[in-house]
């Protein structure tokens, strides 16, 4: 059974989350010159969860601002619509996998703390990258936010299949992408690319999607898939024995691919440390 056949054996097992309102409203405006910070603003705080999330960005030491921001309206002013879209989006899948934290042998917490660290990290690149790739800093935060978002879209419907794949990562030290293939006969790659196309993303996010786990020629070929797979080799290699030597291997790729200098890429490194699970901090 190939990969789509396995797809479509189980789809009616996967459910694919909705594009939240929210984004869907902030993604109109984006595109619409008529709106303007204030529309924004007004979006933001009907979601009170939103705007407090807004209002810790805003005032946070990445905008190094004098005065502290206190409305929704001068929070969006401040960071711009793209982040206001990235918090809006992180807010509401956060909320929506929220009772996934009850299954036993499975850390959301410890997911969310990898996808935001590899949202900052690519983030991070992809600003120094941007000549290459074509896309704002503010999209790879995105991407790196949904990179793995196809775990926990499996994990919600096939809860005691995903378990088993991770028992076998575990048990035999393989890939986690490898024992879903075995498993499932599909990957959390292959649901995360669904999401994107049915959220309707744009080409070169759900690209960087479905390509983050190689091949290494769509690293070197893409510049915005290799943002989003060396942003998250550093993340998964975070606070491990082999750190060190991961990252010095990824600097000489990131230097081929991206054009990014050993000193850019010695900043980028500095987001490693002091990351907090809900993303903002």
């Amino acid at each position: 059974m190939g990969r789509r056949e396995a797809l479509q054996t189980f789809g009616d097992r996967l459910t694919l989350p909705s594009l939240p309102d929210i984004v869907m409203k902030v993604n109109t405006m984006i595109d619409d010159p008529s709106f303007g910070v204030a529309d924004l603003g007004r979006v933001a705080s009907q979601d009170p969860a939103v705007t407090a999330r807004v209002l810790r960005l805003a005032n946070s030491g990445y905008y190094g601002l004098n005065e502290q921001v206190t409305s929704a309206e001068q929070a969006v002013t401040v960071i711009g619509a793209r982040a206001l879209r990235n918090v809006a989006m992180q807010t509401s899948i956060l909320k929506h996998y929220e009772h996934l934290r009850s299954v036993p042998d499975f850390d959301l917490a410890e997911l969310w703390k990898h996808l935001t660290l590899v949202a900052k990290l690519a983030q991070a690149l992809g600003k120094h990258a941007a000549a290459r790739t074509g896309m704002q800093p503010d999209d790879f935060y995105a991407c790196g936010l949904l990179h793995d978002i196809g775990k926990v879209v499996i994990l919600e419907g096939m809860t005691e299949e995903y378990l088993e794949c991770m028992r076998i990562a575990r048990r035999t030290g393989s890939t986690l992408h490898a024992a879903e293939e075995q498993v499932l006969g599909f990957t959390h790659i292959d649901v995360g690319t669904l999401l994107a196309s049915q959220w309707q993303l744009p080409d070169k996010v759900a690209q960087a999607i479905e390509f983050h786990h190689g091949p290494s020629s769509a690293v070197l070929e893409y510049p915005h898939v290799g943002v989003i797979a060396i942003a998250d080799q550093i993340g998964y290699r975070a606070g491990s024995d082999t750190f060190a030597t991961a990252t010095a291997k990824l600097g000489v790729l990131a230097q081929k691919a991206l054009g990014i200098t050993a000193a850019q890429f010695e900043q980028v490194l500095e987001l490693t440390t002091g990351v907090e699970v809900d993303g903002m901090g």
